[in-house]
């Protein structure tokens, strides 16, 4: 048996009377002509604004023999006779209306309502054997059983509209929000082109002046020894033609050639050749790394100078003399329970921070490390557990998969890694995780904290050592 908790019916719908029989009584009388007195057909406007079936003004002009208007009695010409649109309109929507209403096996008004069927019935079909012993009610009984279960539904769905409306209202914030980022971060990206492609191109126009300043410089050595060569070889020329002559006429003699010794003493040294000179090696090294080393200069953001800080440091820790690298003394150390989440040893920096975009590596091994920025309200001997919520934002890595708590997200590492990269943007309050070997990013998560963040590190729990990475080619110059 269906339940009464569940119609099928509803006021709007097409299988129930929009009308009460009171109200559908007046209407129809409204509706129907004084001639025929039935629904219009083919309804016409007199000049006296009064309304009738066009077959019955006719059949009333033909036999009264002239055109009165059966209401007023007033004369109706007959080219006067206009179509009375909209009341054709209305009459073929109750027409169609009431054909729904109406049984389609029986051509009955639908007055019943069926609790089995959960439909509504003429009274003729109450009597068939399908309903015959089925509890039926009238439609106005129906919806008075139904009302409370209707509305309860109505704000069921209306409730369901409400919140729909609210998360499209997210969305289309959140969605003008992303636009706006992805703006933002595509200016800052061309600006930062921008200033390395400026750069590059001043650069390589110094370059290409000063390859051609040495070129102008060479040419000119080489033009001065050129002119020196030429010199000589005039004077060697005219010596060598003189004791050529002097030996062919059988002249010669002791004072000649002693005369000419005496000049060749007397001339230009000769010219040595200068190619050695010439400055390949100042131009044609490692040109990539030296343009590089001087393009550091423009970096806003470069690894920072580290200092890890003992005094929180876990006792079990070891922290170097010079505060860059730390491992774990007792391999074996357990990890406290804190819910779901670990509390592990740590150490935190000596700095930190409150605004700006800060960038700092460590060198890593192993498994079971973790590193990211952490305050120190959170910090409880020398211990932080790895959730935002204790105000920490680490990245672990252990089982050679990525973890991050926000939420809980793991990503397989194609490899181990040996130096990450960790990102504090906290204009815009996000932390990222890079593979510094390759720059290759691993993890972006909020990290909005009224706090002043330190970098904080873990060591592996194997023992192995964790050092912040701290190279010379990154040293300010």
């Amino acid at each position: 048996m269906a339940s009464p908790s569940s119609p099928t019916f509803s006021p709007s719908s097409p299988t129930s009377p929009t009308f009460s029989p009171s109200s559908c009584s007046n209407l129809k009388s409204d509706l129907t002509c004084s001639v025929c007195l039935d629904y219009f057909q083919d309804p016409v406007l007199t000049r006296c604004e009064h309304t009738f079936c066009r077959r019955c003004l006719l059949e009333f002009w033909g036999q009264q023999r002239r055109n009165i208007c059966p209401v007023c009695r007033k004369i109706c010409p007959t080219d006067h006779l206009l179509r009375n649109r909209a009341l054709a309109g209305v009459l073929d929507s109750l027409r169609r209306r009431e054909d729904v209403q109406l049984c389609g096996q029986h051509r009955q008004h639908r007055s019943l309502y069926c609790h089995q069927d959960q439909e509504l019935i003429c009274c003729q079909c109450r009597d068939t054997p399908r309903h015959h012993t089925h509890h039926v009610v009238g439609i106005e009984e129906a919806m008075a059983q139904y009302k409370e279960d209707i509305e309860s539904t109505l704000k069921s769905l209306q409730d369901r509209r409400t919140k729909c409306e609210g998360l499209k209202t997210k969305s289309e914030k959140y969605m003008a929000k992303l636009q706006d980022w992805a703006r933002q971060t595509e200016c800052q990206i061309k600006n930062t082109f921008r200033k390395l492609h400026v750069y590059l191109n001043d650069e390589e126009s110094y370059l290409i002046q000063q390859v051609r300043q040495e070129e102008r410089d060479s040419n000119c050595k080489l033009q001065n020894m050129t002119e020196e060569v030429f010199q000589e070889l005039r004077v060697l020329r005219n010596n060598i033609h003189e004791i050529e002559r002097q030996m062919k006429d059988g002249v010669l003699n002791l004072k000649g050639l002693k005369d000419i010794q005496t000049r060749l003493a007397n001339t230009l040294p000769t010219p040595v050749l200068i190619m050695h000179k010439v400055p390949f090696g100042k131009f044609s090294g490692p040109m990539e790394y030296r343009v590089w080393k001087k393009l550091r200069k423009l970096l806003d953001t470069v690894p920072a100078a580290v200092t890890l800080d003992p005094d929180t440091a876990h006792p079990n820790l070891v922290i170097s003399a010079d505060g860059t690298s730390l491992r774990l003394a007792d391999a074996q150390l357990t990890h406290t329970a804190c819910s779901k989440v670990s509390l592990e040893p740590c150490v935190l920096a000596s700095e930190g921070y409150t605004s700006g975009c800060h960038y700092w590596e460590a060198e890593v091994s192993g498994e079971g490390w973790a590193l990211g920025v952490g305050s120190r309200s959170a910090l409880r001997d020398g211990r932080l557990a790895l959730t935002p919520q204790s105000g920490n934002w680490p990245l672990t890595f252990r089982n050679g998969e990525y973890e991050c708590f926000y939420p809980l997200h793991t990503l397989p590492a194609t490899d181990k890694p040996r130096r990450i990269g960790v990102f504090l943007n906290l204009e815009r309050g996000y932390l990222s995780f890079y593979n510094a070997e390759d720059m290759s990013h691993i993890f972006t998560v909020p990290s909005k904290c009224s706090e002043q963040l330190y970098p904080c590190f873990m060591p592996p729990s194997s023992g192995k050592a964790m050092s912040v990475a701290r190279s010379e080619r990154w040293e300010p110059q």
